[in-house]
């Protein structure tokens, strides 16, 4: 159980022994469950929020509990995501002495929901054991939907850190990849109660054992869905018949920092021109889709006289469709300076252009830089033609009977966008990136499993092809049927099939957030055990 608080209310709490071991413990718990550098095994990171909870309900105040929450949830982000520094200083050009912050600051900003979420397990500490951990659940849910939205970098998804074994994740597929983080959190802090109870003043809460048996009952009906879904849909690398296709992924793996000298231009178009034409040459009666990744061709592919037409012929003499990234520029009446686009532009058979995408959803830093901090020493990150403008067109790109809803890069970790594709009639979802910023780091595994999630959200096969890896596909239920390896210019055959059939959680997504906010506002304002606290102080002999 946990320790009872003191006499009196402190101001500033230090950090004692067993906080700081939990604290540390939650934070390898994060760094341990996402893929990393060591050794990663997802279902620990289910011990980051029962170690966040922890802190709060021993917090002997509010502060404590902001602060525990914030520095557990800072150490374990910081490990995780510390392949940030590297894209600032080894792409952008930076000292060390700047990248570095730019990490922390990021880590810092998302460990805000780590702090908030001590906060409410310490509000919480009096209620039923149940109820806390029901409660608490939901404001994971809201959080991670939250902050998702107003951050713009969801990366730390609990669910993300799942998606390695599709089992626990199936039921994304009804409650989304945030819904079912707060699940598997309620779950969590269910089996904890009675190690992480609230502290008492008299008597331990009632219900607890009541609550460790709802959490594995919890727990084992979400493994069961699991299965069951799995079971349902057995995994297949080779769908066939005429909602199947053939896919060609091409990686060139060219170098992040010498992909946009001019120099490069004429080297990597000879480059993904004779990896295409060499695979093809492999199976020549195949039609298949053609895949290159983002920013593939670092120039303005549409006004360039040189290079594009001998891409534009690749298209045409092997009569197949070109799904290929490269800048885009549109003029306006009356603007002196174009619009540029991180735009996807798909070729038909005959060379010509059939549509193209303008990514809506820019990286800060990468694409534009936010006005906010728009400073001249930055500049240096906004690599090839500088400042990106956003895409408004999403509209899936036609060719026959494919709807391909584009996503290009970190895109594909934002549930909204892969919804609106759906929405919109993709009957495929499509994310060409270039991971090349990260290096041989575990970001382009975290970014690929955050990816898949959408798959199995929306009920759709996904394409992911990338310059340096990881290029794969995943089937409706998250399972990847292939895995490309990273660092090495190749070509990968692949098959994927075509759906409409709306997921459960597309039609519930709109209502998720409203009703789970909601649902916690009730419970937190009218919920059992309220007013257990007022009533205690105004018992006799209460606070003795």
């Amino acid at each position: 159980s946990c320790p009872a608080p003191g006499p009196a209310r402190m101001t500033r709490a230090p950090l004692s022994l067993s906080a700081g071991a939990v604290a540390l413990a939650g934070a390898c718990a994060l760094w341990l469950g996402f893929p990393n550098d060591l050794a990663s095994l997802p279902p620990l990171v289910l011990l980051w929020p029962v170690a966040l909870a922890w802190l709060g309900v021993n917090a002997p105040d509010r502060g404590a509990a902001l602060r525990r929450g914030w520095l557990c949830h800072l150490a374990g982000g910081t490990a995780a995501l510390y392949w940030l520094t590297l894209p600032v200083h080894n792409v952008g050009g930076l000292p060390w002495a700047l990248a570095v912050p730019c990490a922390l600051f990021i880590a810092a900003c998302l460990a805000l929901a780590g702090s908030l979420f001590a906060l409410a397990a310490h509000e919480l500490r009096r209620r039923p054991p149940w109820l806390w951990a029901v409660v608490l659940g939901l404001c994971w849910f809201v959080l991670e939907d939250v902050f998702a939205r107003v951050l713009g970098f969801p990366w730390l998804s609990l669910s993300g850190a799942l998606a390695p074994w599709p089992l626990l994740v199936q039921g994304a597929d009804v409650l989304g990849a945030y819904g079912l983080a707060g699940v598997w959190v309620g779950a969590a802090l269910l089996c904890a109660a009675t190690a992480c109870r609230p502290p008492a003043q008299a008597a331990p809460p009632r219900g607890g054992r009541h609550a460790v048996l709802a959490g594995f009952a919890l727990t084992a009906l979400l493994l069961s869905y699991g299965a069951l879904r799995l079971t349902a849909t057995p995994l297949t690398a080779d769908p066939s018949g005429p909602d199947s296709l053939d896919v060609l992924f091409v990686e060139g793996n060219v170098d992040q920092n010498q992909k946009w000298l001019p120099a490069m231009q004429r080297q990597t178009v000879e480059l993904y021109l004779g990896l295409t034409y060499g695979a093809l040459a492999l199976r020549p009666e195949a039609r298949p889709l053609v895949v290159w990744p983002e920013t593939a061709l670092p120039f303005f592919f549409e006004n360039n006289p040189l290079l594009a037409p001998k891409v534009r012929e690749l298209a045409a003499r092997s009569q197949t469709p070109l799904l290929l990234g490269a800048p885009g520029m549109e003029r306006r009446p009356g603007v002196r300076e174009p619009d540029i686009y991180n735009r996807a532009f798909l070729l038909g058979p005959d060379g010509r252009t059939l549509a193209h995408y303008d990514k809506e959803h820019l990286v800060p830093f990468g694409e534009y830089l936010p006005s906010w901090l728009n400073w001249k020493f930055l500049e240096a990150l906004l690599q090839g033609v500088g400042v990106y403008t956003e895409g408004t067109t999403t509209a899936p790109l036609h060719y026959r009977n494919l709807a391909l809803g584009m996503l290009i890069c970190y895109e594909g970790i934002f549930p909204w966008l892969a919804q609106d594709r759906a929405a919109q009639g993709a009957n495929i979802l499509v994310d060409i990136s270039n991971d090349g910023w990260f290096g041989a780091t575990p970001a382009a595994r975290q970014h690929l499993y955050l990816t898949a999630l959408r798959a199995l959200e929306q009920n759709r096969w996904l394409l992911r092809g990338t310059n340096t890896g990881i290029s794969a596909v995943v089937d409706p239920r998250g399972r990847l049927t292939l895995r490309g390896g990273q660092f090495r210019a190749q070509a990968l055959w692949a098959r994927a099939g075509l759906q409409t059939a709306p997921s459960p959680y597309h039609r519930l997504a709109p209502w998720l957030l409203p009703g789970g906010l909601l649902l916690l506002a009730g419970l937190w304002l009218w919920g059992p055990g309220r007013d257990a606290r007022t009533a205690r102080r105004r018992t006799p002999g209460a606070a003795a």
